[in-house]
């Protein structure tokens, strides 16, 4: 597992922030899909050819989310979540594992939070010193 600096984690914001653009992008339009499956079905047209054709673009959205998502894995962080945008960052805090934690919109990485608790437990990160 990759252990991140706080500078290191920053310098991958411009890149979550257009995995993230494109994941809200097939997210939009995966929720067109299931919208439309879902007046099919309330109308008992669910199995016909149009609705086994929207079933599998549905499918293929679903999956370049998840590949969009696994991009971030590679990175070495921690995607926790779409909407909203989280993403946590392995970090070592005086001698302590926790994570560095960023949020779409936020322009740095300035809280953190324990390796047991997720983004509700967020504290900000303790002030850096000037070099």
């Amino acid at each position: 597992m990759k252990i991140f600096t706080v500078a290191q984690a920053e310098a991958l914001i411009p890149e979550l922030e257009r995995i993230f653009e494109a994941v809200a992008g097939l997210a939009a339009q995966a929720e067109v899909k299931a919208a439309s499956l879902r007046e099919r079905r309330e109308a008992g047209r669910d199995d016909g050819p149009e609705a086994v054709i929207e079933r599998a673009q549905l499918q293929f959205l679903a999956e370049g989310v998840h590949d969009w998502m696994r991009r971030i894995v590679e990175l070495g962080a921690l995607p926790k979540g779409a909407a909203p945008a989280l993403v946590d960052f392995p970090h070592r805090l005086n001698g302590r594992d926790v994570y560095l934690c960023w949020r779409l919109g936020e322009k740095s990485v300035t809280h953190y939070h324990g390796a047991d608790e997720g983004f509700s437990a967020r504290k900000p990160l303790p002030r850096r010193r000037p070099s």
